[in-house]
């Protein structure tokens, strides 16, 4: 263990000396380590906090200094998080554990800077640093709770008081309002104030309809108007929100209920009205110069209009279909593209082989007369037998009979008439995310509906999960699709993508937006704007051409057709 307090000296090699030490120490670290610097310096504050010392004014200063040079690798891991949404589990727990460790570190020793007990001139050096260590504080909390957020959970009581604790302690210190740079002059000002409100108007998207890109982007524009917005004692006609600081709950819709004397409100009418601007820009197909900088796919004029309802100055009414709860009814659920096909198209090559075989009987019974004038029942047996054979798919290979007690098994909560709300075990399920393609039948049925996650939400004893699907079609049907040039697709594609020699792909009519839009399931990697394909399902062929992608998921798109034209035949491939 390193010893950075032995017998109270200050030489020259305690890199927690003062602040100049601390410089120097993490200027030497990141040169030696480079981005590893970063675990470096928590393992090294964990040693420190775990020695319990006395917090003197030098010690203090080097710790925020070591802070400050340290948090750009700190925001490059984040960003690194936030940018690869692909990256195996175990490497993505690790990341995440790095992060949260580091914060945590800083936070610990914050805290015990809180409460020391010195001498009238390490008071006031202290005194004067409070202001940043409040901020930095309530920072690391809020980034906290973000990556709750992130993975759908929800901070717990015990979080919340002592945020609102934290922020009565800056008030009655009269440093709430204060302005301190976060992380350098280079980083915008701030107060204790506006970090406690970005967590408060973060805690108000946690119904977990949110994806991880849309979310750090709702915090990245909180940062910029969150300057809008204050908090204050009076209860009035203008508040929108509320929060109780002596009670372990986030932000509520305001209310007389509200009014005490550790109540604090205020009105989000004018981050609103910014925030309402910048979607009208972009609406034009422009992007807002304060918002380049924080413009990623998936971020769009839609995303600001929703935060403009969720953060409303009033509460806003909109139709919403209603819920009606259900026991007693679980769901057989599957996923991934492949199998989807694979288990749609079962019932349709059940019926096309049961029509072969009565074709081969009637075929074979008219030879029988022909040459007999009568069908024995001896003769009828065996050509039955003769004709038993597995059931086959159209690559003339045995069909895959999954047993029902492989598949996923989920609780239904609710119903509405845009989907259903489930339950679920966290174990086996962990490949649920927002916008997951499903496939989801009653236990006692045959036909599979296919629906898209909307809503993720963990329950606090965090082995159960709800979701939210929005049903996209009860009756999906399987296709298979060639590109018009008339060239064999890639023989190298795995088997399971391949069906009647094309693409598989789902043909999903549907409703949306009050009109019916006929569309295409497949995978990711067959999709051009505008490119035609032949279409085969049950038996028809079409001439079909791809329009814009509704849904898009890690290997699959959802994209509107058009029908160019119906086909009697399909032309040979070449």
């Amino acid at each position: 263990m390193l010893d950075f307090f032995s017998r109270g000296s200050k030489n020259k090699s305690d890199p927690l000396a003062n602040a100049a030490a601390a410089k120097v120490y993490a200027d030497t670290l990141k040169q030696e380590y480079g981005a590893a610097a970063h675990e470096r310096i928590t393992e090294m504050l964990a040693e420190v906090n775990a020695l319990s010392p006395h917090v003197t004014a030098d010690l203090l200063d080097a710790v925020l200094t070591l802070n400050l040079e340290i948090q750009p690798l700190h925001e490059n891991l984040c960003t690194q998080y936030f940018m690869n949404s692909r990256m195996p589990k175990v490497l993505e727990g690790q990341l995440r554990s790095q992060i949260l460790a580091y914060g945590k570190q800083f936070l610990e020793f914050y805290q015990r800077a809180l409460s020391v007990d010195t001498d009238m001139q390490q008071e006031e050096r202290i005194r004067a640093m409070l202001p940043l260590v409040l901020v930095r504080m309530m920072h690391f909390f809020g980034e906290f709770a973000r990556w709750q957020y992130l993975r759908h959970f929800t901070p717990d009581d015990v979080f919340w008081l002592n945020v609102n604790q934290l922020y009565r302690l800056a008030e009655q210190r009269r440093i709430d309002s204060t302005p301190v740079f976060l992380f350098g002059e280079d980083s915008p000002g701030t107060t204790v104030q506006d970090q406690y409100l970005i967590m408060l108007m973060l805690s108000l998207l946690s119904s977990g309809n949110l994806s991880l890109r849309q979310f750090n982007f709702s915090y990245q524009l909180l940062c910029l108007v969150s300057n809008r917005m204050s908090l204050h004692p009076q209860y009035d006609e203008e508040a929108s929100f509320a929060v109780t600081l002596a009670e372990a709950k986030p932000a509520a819709r305001a209310n007389p209920s509200f009014v005490s004397d550790s109540a604090r409100f205020w009105s989000t009418a004018n981050m609103v009205e910014i925030i309402h601007s910048w979607a009208t820009v972009m609406e034009g197909g422009r992007v807002p110069p304060e918002l380049k900088p924080l413009i990623e796919p998936g971020i769009d004029a839609g995303l600001l209009h929703m935060l403009c309802r969720e953060w409303s100055a009033k509460p806003m009414r909109f139709e919403r279909a209603e819920r009606v709860a259900v026991t007693n009814r679980n769901l057989e659920v599957a996923h991934r593209l492949s199998t989807l096909h694979r288990l749609i198209r079962q019932p349709d090559e059940a019926i096309q082989a049961q029509a072969r075989h009565t074709d081969n009987d009637s075929f074979d019974d008219a030879a029988n007369i022909r040459i007999y004038g009568f069908v024995t029942s001896r003769k009828r047996d065996r050509s039955t037998l003769a004709l038993a054979p597995l059931t086959m798919t159209g690559d003339a290979t045995p069909a895959a009979q999954p047993l029902r007690d492989e598949f996923l098994r989920w609780s239904v909560e609710n119903v509405s008439q845009s989907g259903l709300g489930v339950t679920l075990d966290s174990l086996g399920n962990e490949w649920v995310t927002l916008g997951s393609l499903v496939g989801y039948r009653d236990v006692d049925s045959a036909n599979w509906s296919l629906g898209l996650v909307r809503r993720v939400k963990r329950a606090n004893q965090r082995e159960r999960i709800y979701l939210g699907v929005e049903t996209l079609c009860t009756r999906p049907v399987a296709a298979s699709i060639r590109p018009t040039d008339s060239k064999l697709i890639d023989p190298t594609l795995p088997p399971d993508m391949v069906w009647l020699a094309g693409h598989i792909a789902l043909f999903v009519p549907f409703d949306r937006g009050g009109r019916r839009i006929n569309a295409l399931i497949m995978p990711i990697s067959v999709y051009t704007l505008g490119r035609q394909y032949y279409m085969t399902a049950r038996g028809k062929h079409f001439q079909i051409a791809l329009g814009k992608v509704l849904e898009k998921g890690s290997d699959w798109c959802l994209a509107e057709i058009e029908l160019v034209k119906a086909l009697e035949r399909l032309p040979l491939a070449m």
